[in-house]
Parts: structure tokens; sequence; C-alpha cells
């Protein structure tokens, strides 16, 4: 029996015996997975249009980055960030200057970041283990959830980097065996986590208290490091946009309210329903072997892990989330699956029948969680019919004299040459946060578009908002899309919604003819 060189609080290993036949079959499955997504992932890389209702308005943010332009300014019908911290969108810059901006640099980080995540569960769980299969089925479990999780591991949006960086730090505090440089690396690299999503902040913190509970020095040097570089750029940011930084990424996440039903139905629907059984193999990680000797791996896995999920939870109760704000949870489990498989495996004897039946039950189960997330991929790969869509929906856009706004999808007009404008969902965190300056002024300045006449044309999804205030003075005109084209042009994943109603100016001011705007 031997131990892990580096690492004192690992588990002890106990056999190499050669896996049986299904536990083969269920790597084999596992890697199936991980081929899927990225076949997927790069066949969806250069579509020009969106894959998810927000991914568009990214390219905004990142041609500001691009352009020198702030990012964090007042909100304004023209422009309103997201709410979340700038670094994907600098990184996504940096391959936008090899690649042209839109889509690709996006997606391109999100895929590369992604594989990343891949590679550091196995890393994580890798020395907890004389066998590699359990770390491979570890990082085979984070590419099963893909389409379990929004199919948002390949798409221009925050989530894949954000999981990237935190899995990074992670593994750094639990691999490096200086205390001091285990400190330092993992500390910049939430750091870093944190700016791209601030969710970041709330995994951190409990690894900080597990660190410090096990090894001071490397607590220490964890916090101080994280403290400092975020502390320090969170100031420049705040500073450098007169306070627009906190009020989009600390103020406005707090006005979303909690949506009751969820408080019950993460856990059966998100959660327990699909990885149940991942669940219940990774428990073995804390209750099989003996807990004394390893006490420090295991409160740095168990504050690690049950952060993860926690952070899911907290952000997929509230209201404008989408089933991507799990994937912290999903990643999560997909750590804890391997950490259980490897302490399955210390313990199992090559020669024991008992251990051989075990195994087999256990390779059943992890066969049964991969069926759980079967999906169809051919499923998230848009048709022909899409792209042709799109492209003709542009073409229209263009033919439009003035500004064209297009609230949920507003990198279409972009497409077309229109000047850049605000996507809706932005607009509605600042108005949601009630009657403050920034939301009274936003309100006011909208008000002040629609009297104006100021877009030549509006397309809009349905009745929302936006609708109320400019029906007094445009009018529903024509539809993008006829009876018959009913499954054309909708996202592959998020919320479904499509643009569709085109309203132009009424009778009293200069109205686009509204035969220039049908696509058809």
């Amino acid at each position: 029996m031997s131990r892990p060189r580096h690492n004192p609080d690992a588990a002890v290993t106990a056999t190499t015996a050669p896996l049986g036949w299904g536990a083969r079959f269920a790597v084999a499955i596992g890697l199936a997975y991980i081929a899927t997504f990225i076949v997927v992932a790069f066949m969806r890389l250069g579509y020009p249009f969106e894959l998810e209702w927000m991914e568009g308005s990214s390219i905004a943010h990142l041609n500001r980055v691009l352009h020198g332009l702030p990012l964090y300014v007042k909100p304004s019908i023209d422009f309103t960030p997201f709410t979340y911290p700038p670094l994907y969108f600098i990184v996504s810059s940096w391959f936008a200057r090899l690649t042209g901006a839109g889509f690709v640099p996006l997606r391109l980080v999100s895929i590369l970041a992604s594989l990343g995540s891949i590679a550091l569960v196995y890393a994580y769980v890798r020395r907890e283990s004389a066998s590699r299969w359990p770390a491979v089925l570890g990082a085979c479990l984070f590419a099963a959830v893909y389409r379990q999780g929004g199919a948002f591991l390949d798409m221009g949006r925050v989530d894949a980097l954000f999981l990237c960086l935190t899995m990074a730090g992670a593994v750094a505090v639990r691999r490096i065996d200086s205390a001091w440089l285990a400190g330092l690396a993992g500390g910049a690299l939430f750091a870093l986590a944190a700016l791209t999503k601030q969710s970041a902040l709330f995994i951190a913190a409990p690894v900080a208290v597990a660190l410090l509970a096990g090894d001071w020095r490397r607590g220490a040097t964890f916090t101080a490091t994280l403290a400092a570089c975020f502390g320090a750029s969170g100031w420049w940011l705040n500073r450098q946009s007169g306070g627009w930084f906190n009020f989009y990424v600390f103020d406005l996440p707090r006005d979303h309210p909690v949506i009751g039903q969820l408080l019950r139905g993460f856990w059966i629907e998100d959660f327990v329903g699909p990885l149940g059984l991942a669940l219940v193999i990774g428990a073995a990680h804390f209750f099989i072997a003996p807990v004394r000797p390893r006490w420090r791996a295991l409160a740095l896995d168990f504050a690690f892990i049950a952060a993860l999920v926690l952070t899911g939870y907290a952000t997929r109760i509230r209201v404008g989330s989408y089933i991507n704000v799990a994937l912290p949870a999903y990643l999560g489990v997909s750590v804890l699956l391997g950490l259980g498989l490897a302490t399955l495996w210390t313990q199992r004897r090559a020669r024991s029948p008992g251990s051989r039946r075990a195994e087999s039950f256990v390779a059943l189960l992890l066969l049964a969680q991969f069926a759980l997330l079967a999906y169809k991929p051919w499923q998230l790969l848009p048709p022909a019919a899409d792209r042709a869509a799109g492209q003709q929906i542009v073409e229209s856009l263009k033919r439009v004299q003035g500004p064209v706004w297009v609230p949920r999808h507003p990198y279409l007009a972009e497409l077309a040459g229109k000047p850049t404008l605000a996507h809706e969902l932005a607009l509605q965190d600042v108005l949601r946060s009630g009657s403050s300056a920034q939301s009274d002024s936003l309100r006011t300045e909208i008000q002040a578009a629609a009297r104006s006449r100021r877009f030549g044309l509006l397309v809009l999804d349905d009745e929302t908002w936006v609708h109320h205030e400019f029906a007094p003075y445009y009018q529903h005109a024509a539809e993008m899309f006829a009876a018959n084209e009913s499954g054309l042009f909708w996202p592959r994943s998020g919320f479904v919604t499509r643009p569709d109603f085109v309203w132009v100016p009424r009778s009293d001011s200069a109205a686009a003819p509204a035969s220039s705007t049908d696509r058809r």
C-alpha cells in the first residue's frame, strides 16, 4: 500500500487491478460524452447568430473593450452592461485580435475554458487513487452535464471561464506542495474567477476557512492574495467608472427577488433528479474510509464542493436565472463523483468476490447516471434554415431608414450596420431596482425615445414592457415569420424567444414602410 507522494492527507491507495467490463463500458460512455461536447461545440462555433437570447449582447461588450470604451457607464438605452465583471470580455478581446470580432472569439474562449475544466477535474481527483479511472470518470461527468446545464459551456457567456478559473484555484490549493505558493496561486486564480463572475467570491470564502483550519500558512496566503488581487482590481474598476462598477456588479444583483417555488424545486428537479446517482457514489469519499488521517483534505473537499452546490442554488432561485447558473453545482458533483470512485477504488481488493460485485454495482450506477444525462446532440445544432432566416432579417433591417431597436436581440441591428443599443434584460435589471435616480433617469430616457419616435423601427418578441412604453407612438405593422414558420429561428437554449413583431412610428411621424421590414 502506498500513499500519494506529495499529499499527506490523501487517501491510501491499494491496488492497480484492471477494470471490470461494466466499469470499462462506463468509461467508454463517459469519454463519448467528452467527444460529443467537442464535436457539437466546434460545429456551433461559427454560427453567426445567437444560440441563446443574451449571447448577442456579449458582442457589444466585446466591441467596447476592443475600442477602448468603458463597460460600466450610466444606464442608457444606447448601452447598459450586464451585471458581470469584465474579465471574460477582456480575454475574448485577445482572441478577437486574431479571429475578428463577433461570436467566434467569445465562444472559443468558452470552449477552451470548458475543456480546461474537464482537465482540472481530472487533476483534482487524480492523486487520490492509484488508478486514473476515477479521475477520468469525474471529468467525463462534467462533460455529460453539458445539455443538463443548458448547453452553455460553449456559448459566448461568462460561465465557462468562471468555472475554469474557479477549478484551477481549487487545484492549486489542493495539489501544490508549497503552502505559500499554493495560497498565492489559488488566491490569484480565485480573484480572476471573481473578476469573471462575482459568484466566485461565495465559493472562495468557505475554501479560505477550510484552508485556515488545516494549514494556516496556506490559508493566510490564499486569503491575503485573494483580498489584495480582487480588492485592488475592484477598487480600480470602481474608481475608473465613477462608481458604476459596484452599481452593476454588486448593487443590482441584490435586487433580484427570490422565486419561492425554486427554493425546493432546485433540489428536486435541477440537482438530485438528474445527478442523484453520482451523489450516492460520491458520498463514499466522506463516509467509507477513515476520516482522521485525512481530515484536512476532507475539510477542503467538503468546503469546495458544498460552496459550489450552494452557489448554484443561491443564484438559481433568483428572478432572471436559467439552468446555466446551476453549473457550479454540477461541477461540484463531478468532483465529488471522482473522489468517491477514488475512495471506493482504494478500498477494493483485486481478488475479493465481494469487491468485484461491489464494483459491478457501482458500474451499473454509473451507467444509469450517464443514461439519465443522455441528450440528442443534433438538436443543439441550428439548422441551415435558421441561418438563412437570420440573414434575411439582417437584410430587412438594412433597408430601414434610421436606427432600429430589437430589444431582446440588439445585435441583429448591429449586424445590419445600425447603432448599438441596449439589451432589454440589462435595462430591466436597472428598472427593477425600484425608484432610484438611475432607474428614474433610464425610464425617462426610454419614454422620451418613444415620444420622439427615435427609431425607424421596433422589432419585438412579444408584448413586454417595451410594448407598453411605445404603443402610444408606434403601431404594429408586420410580422417577421409566417404562420407556417413556427419552428424557425428559435434559440438552441435559454429563454425561448425570437424577434417577430414589427412596429413602425404612427402616421403623425415619418414612418418606414412596413414592406421594407417584412423578412418574407
